[in-house]
């Protein structure tokens, strides 16, 4: 699934009935930059740290959220749990 950020920053920033105007003013720039954020693909780590803060949003979770499953911790402990298995397996029978 593609993530675009400026969607989801847009989407939280209209939930909490913010105006560009405020926003601007938090990260010390004119409303037509805020916009431009709105329509990012892609936003660089230190902005969008930024954008958590102020909108007090965890961004970099959402996204987690949003990725496939093969890249979740839970995934990878189940492929650990997973792995032990076979090796158990194979000193089984490499002992039998």
């Amino acid at each position: 699934m593609e993530i675009h950020i400026g969607h989801l920053i847009k989407e939280v920033f209209d939930r909490q009935g913010r105006r560009a105007t405020w926003l601007a003013s938090q990260l010390n720039c004119n409303r037509s930059n805020v916009y431009s954020i709105f329509k990012r693909e892609n936003i660089d780590v230190e902005t969008l740290i930024k954008l958590s803060r102020i909108l007090q949003h965890n961004f970099f979770q959402d996204i987690a959220n949003q990725m496939d499953e093969k890249f979740c911790l839970k995934s990878l402990d189940n492929m650990s749990e997973n792995l032990l298995q076979d090796v158990e397996k194979l000193d089984t029978e490499k002992v039998g």
